[in-house]
């Protein structure tokens, strides 16, 4: 990782560089199919007035910062080729979170180190940030949940489910995903769905060795201020994708914010803005130069903390800036389980062999471990404003430990041996040879 340096604005990077946010908390109903399922009713905290105050989580969203410009760049090497993409570092951070406190051992300081925080930080900070994180809007919202679904009859620790509760926001749910695996994926692709107002419609096909998973859900909403896009272009714009084609549409007209357009390296940035402050950062490679190059982490980070500077106090001049650009959609859906191992270095939590969750669950003769890491987001921008969504799902399966050949075998002493005698210990207290029985 990174060395780490203090933001400007934590929260707003971290909610920019996501490109698909957050949704709100809920408990499933039964509605007739949910027989599968159970809710542990004393769910997430109840969500109050809050007061934001950043610096009561400074170092934890600085390191949440760091690995959303670290994940945001690893994730365009697996993204469908010249198709968009969009990831939520903020909903996979989250998930790992969860992960963090259900480890132990190497397992543990594996998933911190990917994260970027030490776990009394994550301890002391998380539900300031959680809390910060779930605002509602007159026409929209930032929400989040996260929830952890247990394979019934499982043995969980009582003393884990009531820190995931208390410090994460993180009830318990039980499905039958052994019995009822039809119905138990019903009630995730159910919940996920609400949680996302629909944006998000999947089945995750949790095999009936599914042993637990980890959830984030993310949802975002919010329509564009008076900065923002006020209307569509009478002439069309021609633009150029990825491919060499090129394309003719009207385009979004964002209005004038005070500010100068940040050049960086190759690329040059600005932003439009929502009604509630978000800000949509745009990187537009220069001549010579594509959005894979310079789509890196650290141009993400210089672009979260540039001061656009749109007054010069000494010549008295202040400067405006508006953006112009099409509608568009991305998405993403796949495993980042790789990702993580390869750019994170989270590999224990995957290893069948190695995974110590044993502080959360624990099956006698069985390897638990995560098998895959889901990872889906939709991401919508039009003339209304920014819809997004994403879910994270870290699936925690049971290996059983492996079967082996069974071969009996018979010692014959039958002829002159040397031998010792030794305590519990290993301590030697006789030893010889026997030539002879005569």
């Amino acid at each position: 990782m990174k060395e780490k340096t203090r933001r400007k604005s934590a929260l707003a990077l971290t909610a920019a560089l996501a490109l698909s946010l957050l949704a709100g908390c809920g408990t499933p109903s039964s509605d007739g199919r949910g027989e599968s399922f159970v809710s542990d009713s004393s769910g997430a905290e109840e969500q109050t007035a809050y007061v934001r105050v950043p610096e009561m989580f400074s170092s934890l969203s600085e390191g949440a910062a760091d690995f959303a410009f670290d994940f945001s760049e690893g994730a365009k090497s697996i993204a469908k080729e010249g198709e968009n993409f969009a990831v939520s570092p903020l909903s996979v951070y989250m998930a790992l979170s969860l992960a963090a406190e259900c480890a132990a051992g190497n397992t543990k300081e594996e998933i911190l180190s990917a994260m970027g925080v030490s776990y009394e930080t994550l301890t002391a900070e998380f539900g300031d940030l959680y809390r910060s994180l779930n605002v509602g809007f007159d026409e929209g919202e930032l929400s989040l949940t996260n929830s952890v679904w247990v394979n019934e009859g499982e043995q969980v620790f009582d003393e884990r489910i009531t820190a995931l509760k208390d410090s994460y926001f993180c009830p318990l749910y039980t499905a039958d995903f052994i019995s009822d695996n039809e119905n138990a994926n019903r009630a995730v692709r159910e919940f996920v769905k609400e949680q996302t107002n629909g944006l998000i419609d999947k089945d995750f096909q949790l095999d009936t060795e599914t042993v637990f998973a980890l959830i984030n859900t993310l949802y975002f909403k919010d329509v564009w201020s008076a900065y923002g896009p006020i209307g569509r272009t009478e002439e069309e714009y021609a633009f150029a994708a990825a491919d060499g084609s090129t394309r003719r549409s009207q385009f979004l007209v964002g209005g004038y914010s005070l500010g100068r357009m940040y050049e960086g390296e190759g690329f040059t940035s600005f932003y439009s803005e929502t009604e509630n402050g978000y800000r949509l950062h745009f990187l537009l490679p220069a001549d010579g130069y594509t959005a894979e190059d310079i789509f890196k982490a650290e141009n993400l980070k210089a672009v979260s903390e540039a001061d656009y500077g749109g007054t010069d106090e000494e010549n008295k001049i202040r400067y405006y800036t508006r953006c112009i650009f099409p509608e568009f959609s991305a998405s993403f859906d796949g495993d980042v389980k790789g990702l993580l191992q390869e750019g994170f270095g989270v590999g224990d939590f995957f290893d069948r062999y190695k995974c110590d969750v044993t502080p959360f669950i624990v099956r006698p003769g069985e390897n638990v471990y995560c098998e895959r890491v889901v990872h889906v987001t939709q991401f919508n921008v039009d003339e209304e404003g920014i819809e997004g969504a994403a879910v994270t799902v870290e699936v925690g399966v049971g290996d059983s430990a492996p079967e082996y050949e069974e071969i009996y075998s018979t010692l014959v002493v039958n002829r002159s041996f040397g031998f010792f005698l030794s305590d519990p210990d290993g301590v030697v207290l006789f030893s010889g040879i026997v030539r002879d029985i005569s």
